[in-house]
């Protein structure tokens, strides 16, 4: 009985000892941190109710000092319940005036959210009734708005029966329909023949209607916003991409659209970009940009050179192309030479032939030690942990609290459309405040509000996206649960799991990584993050997404400089 007291003494002991060593954080007294007062306000309408549509905006609002209003939740959709479209539209009319900017999804007052845009045709007369509605309200507002539209995308109809059935033929039907009428290729005529013989009518036409009142909508969109819009800065008409491939409907429609605008010489009231749930964060930076009347200069750099030219899974133009969207629609100029950018913005794209090593932690850490502000879009071929560089930069520890902004997250687009607008808002902010003279506490409440908004990104791309959701939903599934048809009764059960799991991911993230080095020093001073907490929730009966909320502490402690 000694004996095994005495073993498990020296396993205590053990134990303790590998935590100072390894987890435990620097000393620190705790600091209460000021607020950020917001000095705009902007009014959103956003793609849907998920968190990354409206409540990651709102994020990114009050990282830059702006207050982002959305609808009343009751009145948005709740994953197969539509929105309230015309009382949404009531609430925008009465709402709108009174905002110096608006940020309006046209899917959602249209269809009632980007699912429902998937599953549902509107007619011609709904359509019509809309874009006039949107005309008059920019007629009779004096602060302006940018309506954002959505091209549907290629797999469509993977939540309906039958045509879940005929995904790859609808995919490859459109794909040679685009070629056809490219090439008028006899090759490419006779295999589009075969396809469309072996999908139902039925299918067929609904699949085909989709796009062709897609494009009516965006046409009727432009020609009665770009004509009725000020002059002010700010696009009338954004168009997305939602996930799509370099040729099939959704780019036959794109190429009609960029057609029509240049035919009308709407180059500077509409844009074509590329994604979807990332195009209201783009617009948000946008809206602080011009109001700061600053234009950033960003210098991209790859973890694989090859990486410029990759066409990632779900995307319809390279890296490289996207990229160039999204700094236009911005409002950021891309720049060449290292020393002229105001912003690094550092892609890895891993896939089967690339996966990040050492190399390029070493890269980034270069990068970093630069003193301009970083930011990494960690994007995966496979959606595999293995090809991020997130897990590396943890394994050397790499310093994450010093990064600018991070986003790993779905689709390519949706990644980078984040990580840039998290980038240019606080930098821009950074500039803007140091140009002031600002204090030392303002600074610090920046740097912290800009940390706290990159732990979620974290916790949510890499510790719930590619670590616990592969794991998650055949565990579920060996239980009979469906993930994507989660019950009143399983629903808490699996919020549970996911919140505790989080829960310690977060807590290894704080004491492995990201509260072991200052993320903020002065001369005299060393700022570190003491704790970090995660309230975990789904939000729609799905463990598809979740929805996070992160709290952080701070501590000040010496400066190490």
């Amino acid at each position: 009985m000694n004996k095994l007291k005495y073993i498990l003494l020296f396993f205590s002991l053990c134990a303790l000892a590998c935590y100072f060593a390894f987890c435990s954080l620097p000393s620190a007294r705790p600091l209460a941190v000021p607020k950020t007062q917001p000095n705009d306000r902007v009014l959103l309408l956003p793609l849907d109710s998920r968190p990354v549509c409206g409540a990651m905006v709102q994020k990114l609002g009050r990282l830059a000092a702006i207050d982002v209003i959305v609808p009343p939740k009751a009145l948005l959709d709740n994953y197969q319940q539509p929105a309230a479209k015309e009382k949404l539209l009531v609430w925008l009319e009465a709402n709108a005036p009174a905002y110096p900017y608006g940020i309006v999804s046209a899917d959602l007052l249209l269809h009632g959210g980007l699912l429902q845009s998937r599953q549902r045709t509107a007619s011609f007369q709904e359509q019509t009734r809309l874009a006039d509605a949107l005309q008059q309200l920019w007629r009779r507002s004096q602060s302006p708005q940018t309506i954002f539209s959505v091209i549907p995308r290629l797999l469509v109809s993977d939540e309906l029966l039958p045509d879940r059935w005929y995904q790859y033929h609808l995919m490859r039907y459109s794909q040679l329909l685009d070629m056809t009428e490219i090439n008028n290729d006899p090759y490419f005529t006779r295999r589009l023949l075969d396809y469309q013989q072996r999908i139902p009518s039925p299918v067929l036409e609904k699949y085909l209607k989709l796009y062709e009142q897609s494009q009516s909508f965006n046409s009727l969109l432009l020609a009665k916003l770009c004509g009725a819009a000020p002059s002010n800065g700010l696009p009338a008409v954004v168009i997305g991409q939602d996930d799509a491939s370099p040729l099939g409907l959704p780019h036959r429609n794109a190429l009609r659209l960029e057609n029509l605008i240049e035919r009308h010489g709407w180059q500077n009231q509409a844009r074509l970009t590329y994604g979807a749930d990332e195009i209201a964060a783009l617009l948000l930076a946008r809206r602080y940009l011009q109001t700061g009347n600053w234009q950033p200069k960003i210098n991209l750099q790859y973890a694989d050179p090859s990486s410029e030219f990759k066409y990632m899974p779900y995307m319809a133009v390279s890296v490289n192309a996207a990229l160039r969207s999204q700094a236009q629609l911005l409002g950021a100029q891309l720049v060449d030479d290292l020393q002229d950018a105001d912003i690094i913005c550092y892609i890895n794209c891993g896939d089967d032939n690339s996966r990040p090593g050492a190399a390029q932690v070493e890269n980034l850490q270069k990068l970093l030690r630069s003193g301009k502000p970083v930011a990494l879009i960690d994007a995966s071929a496979n959606f595999a942990e293995e090809e991020l560089l997130l897990p590396q930069l943890l394994a050397h520890d790499a310093p994450l609290n010093r990064l600018a902004a991070y986003a790993g997250w779905n689709t390519f687009s949706n990644s980078s459309g984040t990580a840039l607008a998290q980038a240019v808002i606080f930098s821009g902010r950074l500039r803007q405040l140091r140009s002031a003279h600002a204090s030392e506490r303002q600074l610090l409440a920046l740097y912290a509000a800009n940390l706290r908004f990159s732990a979620e990104r974290i916790v949510e791309d890499y510790f719930y996206q590619k670590r616990l959701h592969p794991w998650l939903r055949p565990y579920l599934e060996s239980f009979g649960v469906t993930p994507t048809a989660l019950t009143l009764e399983n629903k808490p059960q699996v919020e549970a799991r996911i919140q505790t799991r989080l829960s310690l991911d977060a807590w290894l993230l704080l004491h492995r990584n990201l509260g072991r080095t200052p993320f903020f020093q002065t001369g005299s001073a060393a700022y570190y993050l003491r704790d970090l907490t995660v309230g975990a929730r789904l939000p729609w009966n799905r463990i598809f997404e979740v929805d996070l909320n992160v709290g952080v502490q701070i501590g000040k402690g010496v400066s190490t400089s």
